[in-house]
Order: C-alpha cells, then structure tokens, then sequence
C-alpha cells in the first residue's frame, strides 16, 4: 500500500528522499521558466522540477511518480522550439542539464559517450582536442542537448549515407523506472564507458536487444523512455576542405545539378539555402539581413569539399575535378566568394562545423523569434511545395520575402528535409497571431499534397493521424506496454 499524498509539498518530501533537497523545485518563477520554450505552443506550468545528476536519481524520480501517478516530462536544457518539453498536464519536469559527463571518447571507432546535459558547445570544444567533431545540424544552439537534438531528428549537415543516424546505443529509465540499455552497451553490467576496454564490441552495434529501439526512440518525445546516455557517431576535422557556391534563380534550377553533385559523392557538406536564409545566418541584425540578402542569388548550393588524414591533396583534386565536369554540364559557375558578401568567407567554416555562439540565435536575428515548418521530400517535388508554403503564406498577407527557405540531403539524396521559416514578433500579439495562422494554414497546405511530416509537435499531431490510419492505435499499444500508468510525457504524441 502506498502513502497518501495530497498537497505538491507531500509530493516534494518524497522526492527530497530521492535527490537532495535544493534541486527539489517549487519556486513559482522557476515552475514558470519551464513552462514554455520559443514555439508558438500553449505554456504549461510544472507542479515541481527535479534538477537531476545521474541516471540513479532519474530513475528514482520515475519509480516514485509511477508509485503514485504522476506525470514526468524530462528535459535535458531549457533551449526548445517546437513545444517537446512543455509539460503537458503539469506534475513534475526532470531537469537534466546538470548532467555534464563526457565519459568517453573513442577516435578509433569514432564515437562518443555522454550524458543527457552535454551541449553543442560543450561537446565540440571536448572534442576539438582530440581532431574530432559531432555531427551537427546547421548552426544548433549552443545550449541545445546533444542528445535532446538527435532524439528530435533534427538533420545533420552531412549528407553521407553511413553518417545519416549518429545513434550507437543508449542508456534509458523506462517509464517504470527499470534502467535498459540497447545494442551492445547491454552485453555487460559494467558502465558503458568500460565496456569497449573489455570486450570486443566497440559500443558499435545498435541493434537490439530486441526492438530497434534507436528507431523507436527518436521522435518519441520523451514518451517511450528517458534517455540519459548516448554513445553517438563523431568524424574527424577536415585536414583540407574548399567551400564552393552555386548560384541559382528558381529552386527548380537546382534540381538536377544538386542531384548530380550527390551522385559523384563529392563534399562531406551539401545543402540549398535561399536568400534570406543564408543572409541571417551570415548577419548579427535584421538590419543587416536585409542588406545581405539583396546581394545574394535568389537560391545558393553550398558544397563542401573535405579531406582527411590520408593523402589530402590528392582527394580535394578528383573532387574537383567531378565538380568541373558538373558545372561544364550544367554551365554553372562555382564561387569560392559571393561578390558583395565578405561575411561569407570569415563564417562559413563556423556555420558548417560549430554551433550558434551569439545569444541573439540566428534564426530569432529577423524578429525575435521564428516559426519553422518542415517536413521530407524527394528534391523534384519540392518546387510544387514551395508554391503550395508561399500561396498559404501570401493568403494570410505574410511576406513571401521574409520566408527562410532551407534543404537538407539526407542520405546521398535519397530525401532531402526541406524547411521554411516564418519571422515574427513575440511581442506583437498581431504578428504573432498571423504566425499562428500561417503555421496552420501551411501545414494544411502541404499535408493536402502529401508532405511527410517525419516530426511531430503540437497540431501536427491530430492533423497527421487523421490522415495515417492505424498508426495512432499502433504506437498507443506500444505505450500501453512500455508506460502502463501513462506517467511519461503523457499528452505528448497524442497519448
């Protein structure tokens, strides 16, 4: 028989038992810090945050919610935008930020193993000194989770096939509090970062046991399991690298070229930015976003060659020997300069290899905020998209010129994450409501032309499931048998 609670002070004398009682939260301001991030979803205030240091200490906080139903929404920093760590139906948020351990770094079999608090910034400079780098999305926060960031899906810049998921293997607390590791950091009981010095695995294989479980995972939002451990994929920093430019009118124009280019694999790096978007991740203002802008090509290809250890020279040479014969195909004309933009030259290499390091993040630099919507497409098809974004965007008098337009191969090509992004004023309660219907009038849009939106948040919930089916059913059985008290995240994916 459990004990009674009835008050959150029962509640916080419990959880003071399981960490100590400064990280046992109940500050009004700070429940109100966690009750939001930058999206444009509903705030939702926790009952109580428990700042936790170890898997121990999460796994107590998820026995003892279970104990007496609770909902647990985890969160690994407070740097989110899309609605993830909000907690739905209060109860308590499990902060773990404080969870800094970078426990090891393998540069034979290229990965690293760190803890649920370890940011982009962290992680790079950790892994600078070893020649190494995380494969990272374009320009992540710097305060952004590592792990938070790959359980979102968020897409790396790399367009390589093997590079495409960073997941090794995990530790997790599943929703009853039982601690599971996956692929072979469950071989053996000891920690995982003493599992590669005595055995033969290497903390390579993430298969198993049982599921695949670093598909099930990501894009879960919490609601499958709390991820406290990663051993992700790392590469080497270029010996030699050359970024090229490709200069465009329509997005049309790109297709084939950029296609091509993925053929030849050629640059470790490629992706289509527009105008706008390139000019505000190259600018520190809107002032200057504006100026840059106007000077840039309508749509910009940013290539970039690389090299390694082994005979450098040699490959940036057949590299651009390909690329001679794509661009005399195609009549194109590579830039290693963009004329009128010297911002290009001095930022690039930041922008491709190191996260956001201003507080003003890049794409709040237009008006203080922004609302993204994205989603996997083939390249062919994404021009007929852009129509359907800007139609939706223009019938709610939105600027077509502010939109960020940005395309991410994933896999050689074979999809590419498009996004576009829609600046507004926070502060502006029309502004904002105006993102609020472009939001929604945009996803609809493009869902009626059969987007696949490969990341769910907020009303891309109901508006995906109303169209999929069983698939709702499916993933709700799942939940029922992984959280049967229904206490992780619970609201989040529609559970």
């Amino acid at each position: 028989m459990t004990n009674q609670i009835t008050t959150i002070n029962d509640v916080a004398a419990l959880l003071e038992k399981a960490v100590d009682a400064d990280r046992v939260i109940t500050d009004p301001d700070v429940l109100k810090s966690f009750s939001r991030d930058t999206s444009l979803c509903s705030a939702r205030k926790p009952d109580i945050v428990v700042k936790a240091l170890s898997t121990k200490e999460v796994q107590a906080v998820v026995k003892l919610a279970n104990e007496h139903n609770l909902p647990v929404t985890p969160r690994s920093s407070k740097v989110g935008f899309y609605g993830a760590g909000i907690p739905e139906q209060g109860g308590i948020v499990i902060d773990m930020s404080g969870m800094k351990k970078i426990r090891k770094v393998d540069v034979r079999n290229r990965w690293v193993l760190f803890e649920a608090g370890v940011t982009y910034g962290e992680l790079q400079a950790e892994l600078k000194k070893h020649g190494m780098r995380i494969l990272n999305p374009l320009l992540p926060h710097k305060n952004k989770s590592v792990i938070s960031s790959t359980l979102e899906r968020e897409p790396k810049l790399t367009t390589k096939h093997h590079l495409d998921e960073t997941i090794f293997t995990m530790e997790m607390v599943m929703p009853t509090g039982d601690v599971f590791h996956t692929g072979s950091m469950s071989i053996s009981p000891d920690a995982p970062e003493k599992i590669s010095d005595d055995l033969p695995s290497d903390l390579c294989n993430f298969h198993g046991p049982g599921l695949d479980w670093f598909r099930l995972i990501p894009g879960a939002l919490g609601s499958f399991g709390i991820v406290t451990v990663m051993n992700a994929k790392i590469d080497l920093i270029p010996k030699k690298q050359k970024v090229v430019y490709f200069g465009f009118n329509s997005l049309e124009d790109c297709v084939e070229p950029v296609y091509r280019l993925l053929r030849k694999l050629i640059g470790d790096e490629c992706f289509i930015l527009n105008s706008r978007y390139l000019a505000t991740a190259l600018a520190s203002d809107a002032v200057e976003i504006n100026r840059i802008s106007k000077v840039l090509p309508n749509y910009i290809v940013v290539l970039n060659l690389t090299a390694g250890e082994w005979f450098p020279e040699d490959k940036i040479s057949y590299q651009e020997e390909a690329l001679k014969e794509i661009s005399r195909t195609f009549m194109l004309k590579p830039m290693e300069a963009i004329p009128g933009v010297p911002e290009i030259e001095s930022t690039i290499n930041r922008i491709l290899y190191s996260p956001c390091e201003s507080e003003n993040f890049w794409k709040s630099r237009a008006k203080a905020a922004s609302q993204e919507v994205f989603f996997l497409t083939p390249l062919q098809r994404a021009p007929k998209f852009l129509k359907a974004i800007n139609k939706a965007a223009a019938a709610n008098n939105f600027s077509i010129d502010d939109i960020g337009l940005y395309l991410q191969p994933k896999q050689n090509g074979r999809a590419f994450h498009m996004e576009a992004s829609f600046p507004y004023d926070p502060e502006n309660m029309d502004e904002r409501k105006k993102a609020e219907r472009v939001f929604k009038d945009v996803s609809e849009a493009l869902l009626n032309k059969g987007a696949f939106f490969y990341r769910l948040y907020g009303i891309w919930v109901d508006m995906v499931y109303a169209r999929t089916g069983s698939l709702q059913e499916t993933l709700k059985r799942i939940k029922k048998a992984l959280d049967p008290k229904n206490i992780l995240s619970p609201g989040k994916l529609g559970f």
